[in-house]
């Protein structure tokens, strides 16, 4: 009967084991401020990759910076001066090759018809392009001779 006065007690209690306070506040701000600055500039150095990974990767669109920039260097050695770079069309875009035609207004009359293509030379994007002039519809005309195809020229 003595066995049924004794109620059963738990053996020796334990306590959680708490760490220091000072480590777990001082690494709180360090981690606030990690997220704060350093997924932006991990966002931000991404990008920049990304960017300078691309040229390498995609082949440039017919109206973009990089095309257009290519065709002005192209015209400045030929002595060209079109007075804007509007309409550029895509005749038609893969990923081995983009095929684009521009028809674009000189200056002194007359227009300059530029028919270009960007494709992969090994692990290089190279630029083809053919160029002819058209007269001024007033003026006396001259049958446009379309300039072979050129060599490559780097884009």
């Amino acid at each position: 009967m003595g066995s049924e006065d004794r109620s059963p007690k738990p053996s020796a209690s334990r306590r959680p084991v708490r760490r220091p306070a000072a480590t777990s506040t001082s690494w709180k701000p360090n981690r606030f401020a990690f997220r704060l600055i350093g997924i932006p500039v991990l966002a931000v150095a991404g990008v920049l990759l990304y960017r300078g990974l691309r040229d390498y990767l995609v082949l440039p669109e017919c109206d973009s910076t990089r095309a257009t920039n290519t065709l002005a260097d192209i015209f400045k050695q030929l002595k060209i001066q079109p007075l804007h770079y509007e309409p550029i069309k895509t005749i038609s875009t893969s990923k081995a090759e983009v095929v684009c035609n521009a028809l674009l207004p000189l200056a002194e009359g007359g227009s300059v018809n530029v028919d270009y293509r960007f494709f992969w030379q090994g692990r290089t994007a190279e630029m083809r392009y053919s160029i002819s002039h058209q007269p001024a519809q007033g003026s006396p005309s001259l049958s446009p001779s379309p300039a072979p195809d050129m060599p490559p020229g780097k884009s």
